[in-house]
């Protein structure tokens, strides 16, 4: 599967300038690693985030745009 070349440029946008980000391909998409753990990606349009236990129902309420 092919990710949104749009959505990934925005998220490089977003972090460039932050220490230890790294690309990857991955699930058919794009990873973006923050120490070798995978923080955000994209796959296919969806964009992906990696959010902790103590922000996880806060995630869940966010709506989309």
């Amino acid at each position: 599967m092919a990710y949104d070349e749009g959505v990934a440029q925005r998220l490089r946008e977003m972090l460039e300038g932050e220490p230890g980000i790294q690309q990857k391909r991955m699930f058919g998409g794009l990873a973006f690693m923050l120490r070798g753990n995978m923080c955000c990606g994209v796959v296919g349009d969806t964009l992906m985030a990696r959010v902790g236990p103590d922000r996880y129902a806060d995630a869940l309420n966010v709506q989309q745009r």
